[in-house]
């Protein structure tokens, strides 16, 4: 899984170069009756995950040693959806044939089709500054940042080899 994630060649602030790495990727298995819709959470964990039968659930792991362990889904009520309240990040040039998915604590997610990448941009800039890219997929990013480094963790919902797939991420900016 690790090898689907990585900082896009370049990317500097300051000093820093950024760093990506996976602490965390958990497969969900769909039914014929139910497909994901939505997801979405007020941190980088627990998610909601939503479907299109009228089902929610909540996704939790346990952090541990720099690792998430014991991903775990229990049914929830639908209605407790959080709404967004981000302003638009910046966006890239005209032309570049990005899709804009969704953003979170500043960090925003862009589809490239075309490349068949998700290509996820740094926090708290006033440009497009691509941070790193994601070889799936994806339909959601929730994020938290550190209260003490120029970092924090990603978590992604998407598709990894048209297997529905969270992919939390330790993120470093």
């Amino acid at each position: 899984m690790a090898d689907r994630f990585a900082i896009v060649p370049g990317y500097k602030r300051g000093a820093s170069t950024g760093h990506v790495k996976v602490v965390g990727a958990f497969e969900i298995q769909e039914t014929d009756k139910g497909h994901l819709i939505a997801a979405w959470s007020s941190g980088f964990l627990p998610i909601t995950l939503s479907f299109d039968d009228g089902e929610c659930y909540s996704l939790q792991a346990d952090y541990f040693g720099g690792t998430l362990l014991n991903g775990r889904m229990s049914p929830i009520d639908c209605n407790e959806r959080q709404v967004a309240s981000e302003a638009l990040p910046p966006s890239p040039a005209g032309g570049s044939g990005l899709a804009f998915i969704d953003s979170a604590w500043s960090y925003a997610a862009w589809s490239d089709k075309q490349a068949g990448m998700t290509i996820v941009t740094a926090p708290y800039t006033d440009s497009f500054k691509p941070l790193f890219t994601a070889k799936m997929a994806t339909i959601a990013i929730m994020a938290m940042n550190g209260p003490d480094y120029p970092g924090g963790n990603v978590t992604l919902v998407g598709r990894v080899d048209g297997r529905l797939t969270v992919v939390t991420l330790e993120v470093g900016y």
